[in-house]
């Protein structure tokens, strides 16, 4: 009988997050054409077991739905103004190692806000062998199945002075009262990201203060959209007529970082 061995590899996509194997920092990389023209990120791999990463750009768009599409484009965006190093690394359990970035903009290159993904991508160690030891009068089907991790961070590079404004536009409340959907509107031409936090006044001993109620760290609204909605879950139910203060404070990364707030009753 002909003996049929078959190895194959399936590559899982996923979002940086803070239970993977590699752990990287910062979780954002912002550039710009006067004081920040270069940016490091440090790997630390987490894992049990030797890991091994290629390094690279590719761009996405963010979805007013949430989440984020890829651009089929053969060359990022930020790739005619970074230049980064090292492109693969091999990282033992809990070694670390450096990834260093630096930008060059050439003459007369437009006054606007660039965004590209750098990427750290698994890829095998080695090839894979399958275990040929079997009975050659047997028929044998084997089936080797590898997870493979890949982390995307943004990179935002500025170029001249960028303006822009934040706004509440609307909050709603669901109706199962479990939390409140934010959205913020975003105009000129920088993102926006920061978070949205939600308050109510309480009486202590005669003096007002703020009771945290819900909140939304790193709420980003990228140059491709000028609003978005976050849901944002209450810490417990409110009542019916209860006034909730809604806060969104920029990061203060940004030029010219602004804290907007809105009242509204539910």
């Amino acid at each position: 009988m002909n003996k049929i061995s078959i190895g194959c590899i399936a590559a899982l996509f996923c979002s940086f997050n803070l239970d993977a194997n590699l752990l990287v920092t910062p979780t954002r990389a912002e550039l710009d054409d006067v004081s920040q023209r270069s940016s490091v990120f440090s790997l630390v791999n987490k894992g049990t077991s030797t890991a091994r990463y290629n390094i690279y750009f590719e761009d996405k768009v963010q979805l007013a739905e949430g989440g984020y599409r890829a651009v089929d484009d053969s060359k990022a965006v930020l790739s005619q103004f970074v230049r980064y190093s090292p492109r693969r690394v091999t990282l033992e359990p809990e070694q670390g190692t450096r990834v260093r970035m630096a930008v060059r903009i050439p003459k007369n290159t437009p006054i606007a806000e660039y965004r590209s993904y750098i990427v750290f991508h698994e890829i095998p160690l080695t090839p894979v062998i399958l275990n040929e030891t079997s009975d050659d009068n047997t028929d044998t089907f084997s089936l080797s199945v590898t997870a493979y991790m890949r982390i995307s961070i943004p990179v935002i590079l500025r170029v001249g002075d960028l303006n822009g404004e934040v706004t509440i536009d609307a909050v709603t409340d669901e109706k199962v009262q479990t939390s409140l959907n934010v959205t913020i509107m975003r105009q000129g031409q920088r993102s926006t990201y920061g978070d949205i936090e939600l308050f109510v006044e309480k009486n202590a001993h005669g003096m007002i203060q703020l009771e945290s109620v819900g909140s939304v760290k790193n709420a980003a609204i990228y140059t491709e959209l000028d609003k978005r909605s976050f849901s944002v879950t209450l810490s417990r139910a409110l009542k019916k007529g209860t006034e909730v203060i809604v806060r969104y404070t920029e990061s203060k990364t940004l030029k010219d970082a602004k804290i907007v707030e809105k009242r509204i009753v539910i």
